[in-house]
């Protein structure tokens, strides 16, 4: 079977026999890049998820047109994340010193009681005091690397010694007011972190550390083996229509030569929103699924500009804005939010729409009106997100009980 396989900025396929082990993989990587055969290696899926080696060929085989990434493996980096911390972009604001104890330690700053009595005219801030906590705790130099250097892997060190330090004061599920007080830490400490739009920002690990690994891994585990085929069957039944007819032929894969249609996995996304179509919403106003397409991904020609794209657009919630020659060439994917270009980590439509619902959580976004039926079903049926306390209409239940019985 052939795999696509990156190592740095180069993608390479390599051959492998049906069944093959981790080792047989990581030597065949090893011979294709021309690596040290003393090389230790890490592996990685389109969402930065390490792949283990009890894990390799079950993903393989369930996503066999996955890219896996493979990075040299360096001492100490650690990709696991003991408890999440929280969205950064909203971090609490509360100001009593009691608070400031609730962190399970005394502050580096020592404060005297005239101080702490007189706050009419001394007060600690508590991003202050957030801040100074993050410099007490141990490995101070991995905090300084990281403010040094920006690199991936001292940040997931510096998630994970916080994330440690938390569970082990706080208990293993802490309360969201304890992670919002150790991300106001994190974030006072590091300015650059707190900018949602940054190209520093790292969106499918963030979201990671919000809910998890076995969360942040569900689309690409159930998309082919549980929706994709059952979504398809489904979307038979509707009422037939020229656009639902062209979005049916390409997502069962029949229209690769058609320069108009999106690729598999798109097409049978938009399925789904003609499954779930828009409701009137607050403003009484009801599209049709065929309008409503494009406030989830929009085509761009590649010779064409997108900053005049950009300026052209209205509305501020997240969309996929995908530039390539035709709709099942894309070049490159992008998360557009409030006119930012964010750039997609994922190189498949797929990837790419994981990432646009996960900005929603990660940036502290409100469903688009239109989309919030497909957006909700993924939530609740996708990914498991807040299922007993979100609310879903009768047809996203029904369709949800259709697709899972």
């Amino acid at each position: 079977m052939l795999l696509k396989v990156k190592y740095q900025s180069t993608k390479k396929y390599i051959r492998l026999n049906l069944g093959f082990t981790y080792l047989e993989f990581i030597n065949e990587v090893k011979r294709k890049f021309g690596l040290s055969d003393a090389a230790e290696l890490q592996i990685f899926d389109e969402t930065d998820t390490a792949v283990e080696e009890d894990i390799l060929l079950e993903l393989v085989e369930a996503n066999p047109d996955l890219c896996l990434t493979v990075r040299d493996s360096f001492l100490g980096e650690d990709h696991s994340t003991p408890s999440s911390l929280t969205d950064t972009m909203s971090p609490s604001s509360d100001n009593d010193l009691s608070s400031q104890r609730e962190w399970g330690a005394p502050t580096c700053r020592n404060v005297s009681s005239v101080e702490v009595m007189n706050t009419s005219t001394t007060e600690v801030s508590e991003s202050e005091a957030a801040k100074e906590k993050v410099l007490c705790l141990r490995n101070l130099e991995v905090m300084m690397s990281w403010k040094s250097t920006s690199q991936h892997s001292t940040r997931r060190q510096l998630v994970n010694i916080l994330a440690s330090h938390m569970t082990e004061m706080h208990g293993r599920i802490p309360s969201r007011k304890q992670k919002e007080k150790y991300a106001l830490g994190i974030i006072s400490l590091f300015p650059s972190l707190k900018d949602p739009f940054s190209r520093k920002g790292y969106l499918t690990q963030d979201f990671l550390l919000l809910f998890g690994t076995e969360t942040a891994c569900k689309m690409f585990e159930k998309w082919d083996t549980t929706f994709k085929i059952k979504i398809i069957k489904e979307a038979k039944h509707l009422t037939q229509s020229t656009e639902l007819c062209r979005l049916l032929y390409a997502a069962e894969t029949l229209a690769e030569n058609d320069d108009t249609s999106w690729d598999s996995d798109m097409a049978c996304l938009l399925l789904l929103l003609y499954l779930l179509p828009p409701t009137a919403g607050r403003k009484r106003t009801k599209i049709s699924p065929s309008d409503a397409v494009d406030k989830m991904v929009h085509f761009h020609k590649s010779c064409c500009s997108i900053d005049e794209h950009l300026r052209g657009r209205k509305g501020q919630q997240p969309y996929i804005l995908a530039p390539g020659r035709t709709r099942n060439r894309i070049d490159t994917f992008y998360i557009v939010i409030d006119k930012q270009l964010i750039p997609c980590q994922a190189t498949s439509s797929l990837g790419a729409f994981d990432e646009l619902f996960k900005s929603h959580y990660v940036f502290n976004l409100s469903y688009e009106e239109s989309l919030v039926q497909l957006y909700t079903f993924i939530q609740t049926t996708v990914y498991n997100i807040d299922i007993n306390t979100t609310d879903e209409s009768p047809r996203i239940r029904e369709l949800w009980a259709k697709l899972l019985n």
